[in-house]
């Protein structure tokens, strides 16, 4: 007769109960004696069925504690690694992103040389100017 629920299946095993742990990052799982073996537990890869466990996650065992009163084996996991799955769609949108950076560079440049050329003929406050002075000279000859 189990104690717990069930419901959740580690590499095969049932475990009764999964909790978070003290740490960041870690978790205690609770497997009955009666319905898992040591060395299954020992080697614990992923989870899979309902588990309140971080989806995409590989898991390493950081201690096994057995409860003899309860008949049952606590053990502390710790995450390993994440598994991204398929990233093929994110690396498409970052090549589209980094040609759209190039080419924001590519115009960053034209137009920095483009100021660059008229600041070498004239501040843009000289060319109002002579403009303004040639607008009078002009007005003043015309009457």
């Amino acid at each position: 007769m189990s104690l717990y629920p069930n419901k959740i299946q580690v590499d095969g095993v049932p475990c009764g109960l999964i909790l978070r742990g003290s740490a960041n990052g870690t978790y205690l799982a609770v497997f009955e004696r009666d319905m898992a073996e040591l060395a299954r537990i020992e080697q614990i890869p992923a989870v899979v069925g309902e588990s309140p466990l971080p989806a995409g996650y590989g898991f390493q065992v950081r201690d096994i504690r057995y409860a003899h009163a309860t008949r049952s084996y606590t053990v502390l996991l710790q995450t390993a690694e994440q598994y991204l799955g398929d990233v093929a769609g994110f690396q498409a949108q970052l090549g589209e992103l980094e040609e759209t950076l190039q080419e924001k560079q590519a115009l960053l440049q034209e137009q920095e040389s483009m100021i660059a050329a008229l600041e070498q003929a004239g501040s843009a406050a000289q060319l109002r100017s002579e403009l303004e002075d040639a607008y009078q000279k002009g007005v003043e000859l015309c009457g």
